[in-house]
């Protein structure tokens, strides 16, 4: 393929929407890129440069500004290398220029070929190379012709990166490896992601849960064992998240590799055409000890970072202990209802009333004693009119004396007789119920399994034992106005983001991971009684918009005032159970505090 000539957010272009998914190639604006290499290296050069003070302290700094290597292992078009590249040089020449004021010339200067990368694409390959070439020629430089770009075109996850640019020169690694996650990845990226991690002990970590950057990260550890290389990749915040974290936080470990900082979520949107809308984070990390920690937390994903040092930085990017929560079948505390998944039909249909059936079955003098409202999450938050066939308890004379019972009775006994799952052919001959039953026999709470990541809560509400819960819902039978605000509370919600799984960008709770785990605190009569009073609050406040429905008053584009108030006063309730007299400020703040609670129980071996 000829080269192709141009600026690199032009030959982006040239990449089809299609291939984009496929490689997983999302590009990088100049402020984004700064947010990886600044905390990565170009902070600390600024500092030194700001140091020196003599010639001497100079001369020394230009010196190991010409000792430094970089390497981008998945360099696209070349954003990361061309910003290094200029932010490296304009450090140089202001050093330069100072020691031109002090009497001393120095003819040597950083060179193209310290900047390397690996690139799977011809035709972004050649345009990291002219771009860099270009940014040369910017500084009025016409480098000799050894003096090139190493862009070396393959996959970056079966090539050896010591033959691009060996370990034992290289000082930074840095870039942002394709997204693709592991429902998207093809059999040939996922045989790339097997080699990755094929050196590594992965014994009980099951590294195919992990997405394709995880897989650069699994090259970067073999790559840098033994060497001082520091290393910054761009990821999806799935990755720091669930079942990914839970596999991601015991490799890091068993490697002694630390993550020295970290951009907390952010929402990404490149500059190119077509471009990506997802929410990343940005991971620092190496092996040792090599300096403070550093956490920039996003309190508006789509602005500007908030910067605090961390004791520590676990892998949900907390300031906080390298502790991973694990599966758990009851509550961490004690005294909580297990939280456990709604009904679940397996019936074709045939068992649920829908609208347009509703009225035809409540004209059945049988049918009609037995329809019950039924709530599936979307019905829940949406109150939705659905209704079921509960039928438990029914006796064989009724069924016969029901036209509308025996026709879909019989449909769901020939559909169970045909499915694949022996467990659902084996309760054919009671086609009448549900397969799983897990009704509360009394007033329970109730939650939606999946919700939007984009609402301030998952919204949770208590119902009458003859609402029937779909397995879309999880239920927390005799739970209290305690429970309620805990589950209300943004320390609940700080846990659930944190741990729980993802359904494409959605929050999918399962209960023994999300609510078992989750630290409950120990109040005293007083913070109880405070937390209960708020969580009242929370649903008299509901209570003052008869006919909106949870997604409405949970809308994040618009919740009622009068609501967020009230979440506002549940918030200070818990959080200040966790943390003293102060309530927390961030995600962050929230994060260290649950973790710490969490490491404490696990300590006392409640964990």
């Amino acid at each position: 393929m000829a080269p192709v000539t141009g600026a690199p957010e032009r030959v982006e272009e040239t990449i089809s929407a299609a291939e984009r998914r496929q490689l997983g190639v999302h590009y990088t604006n100049e402020a984004f890129i700064l947010r990886t290499i600044r905390p990565l290296f170009l902070d600390a050069l600024e500092a030194s440069l700001a140091a020196a003070r003599t010639a001497a302290a100079l001369h020394a700094f230009v010196e190991r500004l010409l000792g430094l290597r970089f390497l981008d292992p998945s360099c696209g078009a070349g954003n990361f290398l061309v910003v290094a590249y200029r932010e490296v040089r304009r450090l140089e020449i202001e050093a330069l220029v100072r020691l031109r004021a002090r009497g001393t010339a120095l003819p040597r200067r950083v060179r193209l070929d310290q900047f390397c990368g690996i690139e799977i694409d011809a035709r972004a390959a050649d345009a990291a190379r002219i771009a860099l070439e270009q940014e040369a020629e910017g500084h009025d430089i016409v480098g000799p012709r050894d003096e090139a770009p190493r862009i070396t075109v393959g996959n970056a996850l079966r090539i050896d990166w010591n033959d691009v640019l060996p370990a034992e020169r290289a000082s930074f690694v840095f870039g942002n490896p394709p997204f693709v996650g592991m429902a998207w990845m093809s059999p040939e990226q996922q045989e790339d992601r097997r080699l990755a991690f094929e050196p590594l002990d992965t014994r009980g970590i099951h590294a195919g849960r992990l997405d394709y950057a995880a897989a650069f990260i699994a090259r970067a550890i073999t790559y840098g064992a033994g060497h001082p290389v520091r290393f910054a990749f761009v990821a999806t915040n799935s990755l720091t998240q669930g079942e990914q974290a839970r596999s991601l936080g015991p490799l890091l470990c068993r490697y002694g590799v630390r993550i020295d900082f970290a951009h907390r979520t952010f929402h990404w949107a490149s500059a190119s055409r077509g471009k990506a809308n997802v929410h990343v984070v940005v991971l620092g990390f190496s092996r040792g000890d090599t300096g403070p920690r550093r956490i920039f937390d996003y309190p508006d994903p789509r602005g500007e970072p908030v910067e605090r040092a961390a004791a520590n930085i676990n892998v949900y990017l907390a300031d906080g202990p390298d502790v991973v929560p694990r599966k758990r079948k009851t509550p961490l505390g004690a005294g909580y209802p297990a939280g456990t998944k709604g009904n679940q039909p397996t019936d074709g249909g045939h068992l649920v009333v829908e609208p347009a059936d509703h009225a035809a079955v409540m004209a059945d003098p049988v049918a009609r004693r037995y329809v019950r409202r039924y709530l599936q999450a979307s019905a829940f938050l949406w109150d939705e009119p659905r209704h079921c066939l509960w039928l438990e308890g029914v006796g064989p004379e009724e069924i016969t004396a029901s036209p509308v019972l025996q026709r879909r009775i019989e449909a769901i006994r020939r559909l169970r007789l045909a499915s694949r799952t022996p467990s659902v052919r084996d309760l054919a001959d009671k086609p009448w119920l549900f397969t799983q039953i897990r009704q509360p026999s009394v007033r329970y709470l109730a939650l939606p399994e999946v919700s939007s990541e984009n609402r301030r809560v998952i919204p949770a509400a208590f119902l009458d034992p003859e609402v029937i819960a779909g397995n879309k819902l999880i239920t927390f039978p005799g739970a209290d106005d305690w429970l309620f605000g805990m589950l209300q509370s943004s320390m609940f919600m700080a846990w659930v983001r944190a741990v729980a799984g993802r359904m494409k960008s959605d929050i999918s709770i399962a209960p023994h991971l999300t609510y078992c785990t989750f630290p409950f605190p120990e109040p005293d009569a007083e913070g109880r009684r405070r937390v209960e009073e708020a969580a009242r609050a929370v649903l008299d406040a509901r209570r003052t918009f008869p006919g909106k429905s949870l997604g409405e008053l949970y809308d994040p584009r618009g919740m009622p005032k009068e609501l967020a108030r009230a979440h506002d006063g549940l918030d200070r309730a818990v959080e200040v159970l966790f943390e003293g007299r102060t309530p927390l400020r961030t995600e962050a703040d929230r994060l260290r505090a649950l973790f710490e609670r969490y490491a404490v129980l696990s300590l006392a071996g409640r964990a």
